[in-house]
């Protein structure tokens, strides 16, 4: 008879340690107290750069932003408080040696939902959406050198392991058709991305992508789910200008820097300008994509998932 009550309760503690979600090995939450914007730095908005699988590192972010990371989200489908948006929160986060990154998200939502005691649920709404095609023209891509993104997923997968990056394979794939041919300009290295703002709202990204996570930028710059409908498979060099919304980050950075600096309103040949003729007007995101890359975006609707905040502190708890 002890036996037979020995082994369950055994089995039911081990099952009890394994149902255990894992925890970061130390985390740091703090309000942010950041300056605005100083003309000459560079222009960034706050956010999380997880660039090292190790740690969670989180500058000036907004309770949504922090939010879109935890639980894989764009900005449009979270609904809460007004000051999601308005106040920054610093956080540094280390994750404990051999957890898997799939499991960073869960220790997120976690130390979220202890600092802050987020208290949500999840909806499902019909909204307007975006599908991404090949334009009547045929597209006009750069497609990168398949050497080059062979060696990035190396390198990535290797981080991601912890293990060093293997030396078979090539760091790059050289100045073929993958390379950028901006002159004077240095290749754009896979992984990173440039940004050019002007004064006249102009906005110039660069970045190499394949079409899944062109469409994923694009949901992010439209605030809509964007679907991948080209069937396209490679990697592309993208270079695509066009008009940046009123509310854009970087311009609203620029105008603060420039208004701090006295430039508002007066031509200055030293501001950030794109490659663009000035006399040249700047197209609307839709047009740029026609007439830059030979994609278009039609409309549509889809289901989309919405998680509603039902309530937070404002103000986080103390480490």
């Amino acid at each position: 008879m002890r036996i037979s009550i020995l082994v369950p309760v055994l089995a039911f503690v081990a099952l009890t340690q394994q149902a255990t979600p894992p925890a970061f090995e130390a985390a740091s939450l703090k309000v942010a107290h950041q300056a605005s914007g100083v003309p000459g730095t560079t222009l960034r908005d706050g956010g999380c750069r997880l660039s090292n699988p190790g740690m969670v590192n989180c500058i000036n972010a907004s309770l949504r932003q922090l939010l879109e990371q935890a639980y894989n989200v764009k900005s449009y489908q979270i609904e809460g408080p007004s000051w999601l948006d308005s106040d920054g929160y610093n956080v540094m986060a280390r994750v404990p040696q051999g957890v898997p990154a799939s499991q960073v998200p869960v220790m997120f939502q976690a130390l979220l939902a202890e600092r802050f005691q987020v208290n949500l649920h999840r909806e499902t709404r019909t909204l307007p959406a975006y599908e991404l095609n090949i334009a009547k023209d045929g597209p006009k891509l750069k497609e990168v050198d398949p050497g080059e993104v062979a060696a990035y997923r190396a390198t990535h997968e290797a981080a991601r392991a912890g293990r060093e990056a293997p030396t078979s394979v090539p760091a790059t794939g050289g100045r073929g058709r993958g390379a950028s041919t901006t002159a004077g300009a240095r290749p754009m290295a896979m992984g990173t991305m440039a940004v050019r703002v002007s004064q006249g709202g102009g906005r110039t990204d660069h970045f190499k992508m394949s079409m899944p996570d062109f469409a994923n930028f694009l949901s992010n710059q439209l605030s809509r789910p964007v679907v991948d409908q080209t069937a396209l498979t490679g990697v592309y060099d993208i270079e695509l200008t066009y008009l940046a919304d009123e509310s854009d980050p970087l311009q609203m950075q620029l105008r603060q820097a420039m208004a701090a600096a006295g430039a508002i309103g007066r031509a200055d040949s030293t501001s950030p300008t794109t490659d663009a003729d000035a006399s040249s007007p700047i197209p609307t995101l839709f047009q740029a994509l026609q007439q830059t890359l030979g994609l278009k975006l039609n409309s549509k609707k889809a289901p989309v998932e919405i998680l509603v905040i039902e309530s937070a502190n404002r103000v986080p708890t103390q480490n």
